[in-house]
């Protein structure tokens, strides 16, 4: 079915290309890379003049020169006419000097530092150095075109027109295979502007295989890779709520810092969506507008549909720094209808934020403002996050250094409110001021480190909306750390080459007393996912509203192989777990729906964590290897396992292969637990050098059901590249899928013809990087 569908679109892309009256074809942005492929056309050798030519100078040399009355000269045989910027040769010429051209005959040839064509005559006016000739053909060497005119005008380094033309970035007839002539436009005029970069032409008609596919009465192309206003290639494409879609594209070059895109949508289904993408780069800063706009979905009960999204970032007063990011939709629906995969399409909520940082010698400070759009109305009131209106952090460290005593004082100053939330009959809301005094004596040397620390937290609250909680709660607890650790190697030779081992043991200790914290409301603490580092932190929650007591101690080691010739990581060992000395009696809860806490069940105190293991081995070029296991040894279980491998023989070949296991602790705090089962397989996969195949199947072994699939072809010519894809994923969490078909054709040269999928596939296949480049 996926091919039929991308045979049924590239039908679609010819007769929107036959419909489009009249076009401009712009440069979005330059592009990295060469020049297209060398095209098959041999360039005789250039004329070398033996004398030295001054600007203006003219220069003829024949076998044969008979001067005749009036100032007109016969010349015969070998004829090579030169000036400072250009050469010609012919078999005969006529030169009147009172008149200042020249006529050439009999196989002509003209060389200028960007063109070299031939033809049957020419005509050359001296003075100006322009020529007309007559059965041309050329070749560009900037852009690696050519073509050919029935009369063509050249006024060298500055303009190239003609009669009856062709333009091409194909092999000529001697090129061979499918890129043979694949395509080429044809003009009663067309100009090639070698100052602006631009071609354009009357009456276009650009032919596939000697097929034409599209007429324009004016038409406009770029010679170049720079960036130039004027309509893109359309796009098509196809989506379950939308149906069947094509774009045009305006491209609006603002100014060589500034640039937006103006894009008609239109959708089979929906109706006609306007959007715009503007963006800007300024000194210290750049940013991002995007905006859709539906007006009168058909599908959504003629409702109007929209989505915002602004994003920048800008320096000031050299250490100061603003963030923003602000997005909009008009309806909790519009990313799981128009959203491309399943992580955009099953977006609970949209972030709002504005960060303005400011970092001194020794001191840094945070102002942000933070709340949330709540796409997925499902989620329960009293989980939704809360908004930060506003945050103040502020960080000094006056004294840092090696074998120093190291002062740090970390604090946080938040209001948090839900107001607007329905379906809150008491909710809790008000302020939190929390501050973190440390010091530490951190010793390290090349073979080993020692950093004790003392550090005492205390948390203020002052509640507007206190619930069941004191109107002021507060708590203090002292938090106490040891982390030390040692590095060992060795040197050895094997097979003539060297290599390095390493043994890494680290000994963490950590005592936080407990504290019943009960009558703290909970704002954002969450518990921190469970891996390595989590082993090494201080607090088991995130955010400042609970502090875990634990009395551990945590033992880890680590080993790694490297290849001392190249520097290479061959392998690499991580063993962790931590021993619990005394129970953790912090519970992890949830504010209920009114306001009371609740405590969502954690198993038994357990005297040891699970055992984490995470490996990674590199022992050949093209075989990545890579393995994390969360052994939970007191439930004889797996907690969390992921399996990677990832082969890579060379260049654009990669086939990777996943498999993962989560298995939901119990008491997260704003999560439900769900255990999680996956198998994950990519490949892109050349069949030939210019023929590439790209897949992924993205399968859910705990629920039975595939969450992305896709597989897509791609051919990447001298003169044009296609990539065709068919997809279906999951769209949402409750299990409705969505299906497309993207196609990109690119004619090299003149723009590319559909949806871009470069962001897909490496979104989608680690490893792929686009190998093979539209332009």
């Amino acid at each position: 079915m996926i091919f039929v569908g991308v045979l049924s679109f590239m039908w679609v892309s010819c007769l929107l290309l036959l419909l489009w009256g009249g076009a401009v074809l712009a440069q979005e942005a330059p592009v990295a890379g060469g020049p297209f492929c060398p095209i098959v056309f041999q360039v005789p050798e250039r004329p070398v003049v033996d004398v030295e030519t001054e600007e203006g100078d003219t220069y003829l040399n024949a076998d044969s020169i008979d001067l005749t009355e009036k100032g007109i000269s016969h010349l015969t045989g070998s004829v090579e006419m030169s000036t400072d910027t250009w050469q010609a040769r012919a078999d005969n010429a006529v030169y009147n000097d009172p008149g200042s051209f020249v006529d050439l005959s009999g196989d002509v040839k003209f060389w200028e530092e960007s063109l070299f064509l031939s033809g049957d005559g020419a005509h050359i006016d001296v003075e100006d150095s322009t020529a007309t000739v007559s059965s041309a053909e050329y070749y560009l060497h900037d852009s690696d075109a050519r073509g050919r005119a029935d009369e063509l005008f050249i006024d060298p380094g500055t303009l190239t027109s003609g009669k009856g033309m062709s333009f091409t970035t194909c092999a000529p007839e001697n090129g061979g295979g499918i890129e043979e002539n694949f395509w080429r436009i044809s003009a009663r005029e067309l100009h090639l502007n070698h100052d602006t970069d631009r071609g354009s032409g009357r009456n276009i008609v650009l032919k596939i295989k000697d097929i034409p596919v599209f007429y324009a009465p004016y038409f406009t192309f770029p010679l170049s890779r720079e960036r130039k206003s004027g309509f893109l290639a359309p796009g098509i494409g196809k989506n379950s709520h939308g149906g069947v879609e094509t774009r045009l594209p305006y491209y609006w070059n603002i100014a060589p810092n500034m640039d937006a895109t103006i894009t008609p949508r239109v959708l089979a289904n929906s109706g006609v969506m306007g959007m715009l993408e503007f963006r800007y780069i300024r000194t210290g800063g750049e940013g991002r507008v995007n905006l859709e706009y539906l007006p009168g979905d058909v599908g959504f009960d003629d409702r109007d549909r929209s989505m915002l999204n602004i994003e920048l970032t800008q320096s000031f007063l050299g250490r100061g720094r603003l963030y923003v990011d602000y997005n909009q939709a008009s309806d909790p629906e519009y990313l799981e209808d128009f959203g491309t995969d399943l992580a955009i399409s099953s977006t609970r909520y949209l972030p709002r934020r504005a960060d303005v940082t400011y970092r001194g010698r020794n001191w840094n400070v945070l102002g942000r403002l933070h709340s949330y759009q709540i796409v997925d109305q499902s989620i329960r009131v009293t989980s939704r996050p809360y908004k930060n209106l506003p945050r103040l952090q502020f960080r000094y460290r006056p004294l840092s250094g090696n074998k120093k005593i190291n002062l740090d004082l970390r604090t946080d100053f938040t209001y948090f409110d839900r107001t607007g939330e329905t379906g809150v009959t008491v909710d809790v809301t008000g302020f939190r001021a929390d501050l973190y005094p440390t010091i530490s004596y951190p010793i390290r040397t090349q073979a080993a480190f020692l950093v004790p620390r003392v550090g005492v937290r205390f948390t203020q609250y002052e509640l507007d909306k206190q619930g069941p909680f004191k109107k002021s709660p507060n708590r203090t607890l002292p938090i106490v750390s040891v982390d030390s650790g040692v590095f060992l190697e060795r040197d050895f030779r094997m097979r003539d080459r060297d290599f390095q081992h390493t043994l890494e043991p680290r000994l963490f200790y950590l005592y936080v007393p407990h504290e019943d914290q009960n009558d703290l409301p909970v704002f954002d603490s969450s518990v921190f996912n469970l891996d390595y580092n989590a082993l090494f932190r201080e607090n088991r929650f995130s955010g400042y509203d609970r502090i875990g007591d634990t009395n551990q101690v945590t033992l880890a080691l680590g080993s790694r192989l490297v290849n001392r010739d190249t520097g290479k990581q061959l392998a690499s060992l991580q063993v962790a777990q931590s021993f619990y000395l005394e129970d953790q009696d912090v519970i992890r809860q949830i504010l209920g729906a009114q306001g009371e806490l609740v405590d969502i069940g954690i198993p038994e105190n357990d005297l040891l964590s699970p055992l984490i293991v995470e490996a990674g081995a590199n022992l050949r070029d093209d075989l990545t290897l890579g393995a994390e296991i969360y052994w939970d040894i007191n439930d004889r279980l797996t907690r969390k396992m992921a399996l990677t491998a990832q082969y890579n023989p060379e260049g654009s070949k990669v086939i990777n292969l996943a498999y993962r296991v989560r298995r939901a602790a119990t008491g997260q705090i704003r999560r439900t637990p769900t255990d999680i089962e996956q198998s994950d397989v990519s490949f892109s996969w050349p069949l030939t050098d210019k023929l590439n195949t790209v897949g992924r199947w993205n399968y859910a072994v705990s629920e039975g059901r595939t969450l992305d699939l896709f597989f897509g072809v791609e051919y990447e010519g001298c003169c044009f590249a296609i990539k065709a894809v068919g997809r279906r994923f999951l769209s949402n969490l409750e299990g409705d899928f969505n299906t497309g078909f993207f196609l990109q054709l690119e004619l090299k040269g003149l723009g590319s013809i559909g949806q871009r999928t470069v962001d897909l596939l490496n979104q989608a296949i680690p490893g792929y990087g686009d190998s093979l480049p539209l332009q």
